[in-house]
């Protein structure tokens, strides 16, 4: 009798997986319409590009055209902005959703503020975000961003060998700064801790990263010692850290408050807030997707400067030029100078278009059917902007593979445009919220830096230079793999700004 049942359930077990699997590979689009689908590639979900999927989302666009649609996934792909910006902004109301998935879910992930649904909670979220992150509102953190890039520049000039640890500490003592009010150490373990969970949400945005359970969507369901269920102990440490993220500077700054020790953004809001739990939800939402995205796309943005400069010493000559011509070499750059540095401008736009932080940007989702182009896009699509590709479209730049501010200079609009134009930051309703302070952070940073070091190849014992790879990772997140360099101070007049700067601090 127990042989007759286990038999039964093992058949059971199959047939409900073959059913599952046979759903997951080929979902049931309805479409009522005549209108026929996008172009595009069959390919099954556990085999789309994990290694550069934006280079490979660009070959497919030359071969399948402006709108590249795959069919087994319900993904449709934007290689071109002028198609962005048609569906993602001017089609707002259809594209403004996420791609929520159960596997977002067990990763914590679609409680974060960027990747959360369309839905009132977050219009209220984002509300709160934009009061404090504007245009007009971003001055406040002035003080914060001098501050920290000072302190950027002594560390480069002190252990210039740590430049990449530099980098993700500039992005993450700012905010801890600026939002919290108080200091962080770059080796404190809730600093660790903000790495960790950036690279397992990483992991989790990534399209066919975890192969498995998105062919076999029953096994989120499993426990984690079930074969193939090893992801499941990934999800729990991303979801554990994000908890950890949320509450533990949010606590300490209310406590530093309470004790007359430090004031910050955060505490202001909780205590205007009264402690009604909808506000501090949302206070505590807008400190960590703070957090979480300077830790990585500020520190990519500027590690991606850095490595340019490395590799194109004569536009690192033209910048520096200009900003002793304008700024003079008495003084450290100010947002004051901004208007009057065009080079500086279009280093700082080329190092955005040439390496957006987010390849991919956000995925967004059809709410609705939609037509475009004579073909129908399904309710439920998601939508990726290939950030990547649209940055290096042929018929809008030249050379699109090389880093060349003057194009910028030359072009009839010049360097200083919209930001709106920085398609790093987004499209539509999901345009990142903190953009502003983001931008202020990375050109001052390039600023600074290039009017008081000088950045350039290391060399080896014999007085050679060493090559610079110039490589890049290649995960949800990009950014420059470790490589050596040589970064001096250009003048001892620089170093002593340096110093005069990081003791008026003190």
């Amino acid at each position: 009798m127990l042989h007759e049942l286990a038999a039964l359930l093992s058949i059971s077990l199959g047939v409900v997986t073959a059913v599952l699997a046979f759903s997951y590979f080929f979902p049931r689009h309805h479409n009522d319409s005549t209108l026929p689908y996008p172009p595009g590639p069959n390919v099954a979900p556990d085999t789309m590009p994990t290694f550069d999927p934006w280079a490979q989302y660009q070959k497919w666009g030359k071969e399948y055209g402006e709108l590249v649609y795959i069919r087994e996934t319900n993904t449709l792909i934007l290689n071109h902005s002028h198609v962005a910006i048609d569906l993602l902004e001017r089609r707002a109301r259809t594209y403004s959703d996420r791609p929520g998935s159960p596997l977002l879910d067990l990763f914590g992930t679609s409680s974060v503020l960027s990747l959360m649904r369309y839905s009132p909670s977050w219009r209220y979220h984002r509300k709160l975000f934009q009061q404090s992150f504007r245009q007009a509102a971003v001055p406040r953190f002035f003080p914060a961003q001098y501050s920290k890039i000072h302190e950027f520049l002594y560390n480069l000039i002190t252990t210039p060998e740590n430049f990449m640890q530099h980098s993700m500490a500039l992005s993450q003592q700012l905010i801890y700064t600026s939002m919290y009010g108080f200091d962080i150490d770059p080796k404190d373990p809730l600093a660790r801790k903000t790495a960790e969970v950036l690279r397992l949400m990483g992991e989790s945005l990534l399209i066919g990263a975890f192969p498995l359970p998105q062919r076999f969507p029953w096994l989120i369901t499993m426990p984690s010692w079930f074969p193939g269920c090893e992801f499941k102990k990934e999800a729990e440490k991303c979801r554990s850290g994000l908890k950890e993220v949320d509450s533990i500077p949010y606590n300490k700054a209310i406590n530093n408050f309470k004790n007359g020790l430090a004031t910050s953004l955060i505490a202001e809001l909780a205590t205007k807030s009264k402690g009604t739990p909808k506000e501090i939800d949302a206070i505590k939402s807008m400190g960590t997707i703070s957090l979480l995205a300077a830790s990585d796309t500020t520190m990519s943005s500027i590690s991606s400067f850095l490595l340019c400069m490395c590799l194109n010493p004569e536009v690192q000559w033209k910048g520096q030029e200009e900003l002793d011509r304008v700024v003079g070499g008495d003084r450290l750059p100010t947002f004051e100078d901004r208007p009057s540095l065009p080079y500086v401008e279009a280093i700082y736009r080329e190092t955005m278009r040439l390496h957006p932080p987010l390849p991919l940007g956000g995925p967004h989702n059809s709410i609705e059917d939609d037509t475009y182009r004579g073909y129908l896009i399904p309710k439920g699509c998601e939508v990726i902007p290939n950030i990547w590709a649209m940055n290096r479209d042929p018929d809008i730049y030249y050379e699109p593979d090389k880093f060349i501010p003057e194009r910028y200079l030359e072009s009839e609009k010049g360097p200083f445009r919209s930001i709106n134009e920085i398609y790093a930051f987004g499209f539509g309703r999901r345009v990142c919220a903190g953009r502003y302070m983001g931008e202020n952070t990375v050109w001052l940073a390039i600023a600074s830096v290039l009017a008081t070091v000088t950045l350039g190849k290391a060399k080896d014992e014999n007085g050679n230079e060493i090559d610079i790879p110039g490589e890049f990772t290649n995960s949800f997140f990009r950014h420059p793999k470790p490589y050596k360099s040589s970064i001096v101070p250009r003048t001892s007049i620089a170093r002593d700004l340096i110093l005069a700067a990081i003791s008026m601090k003190d």
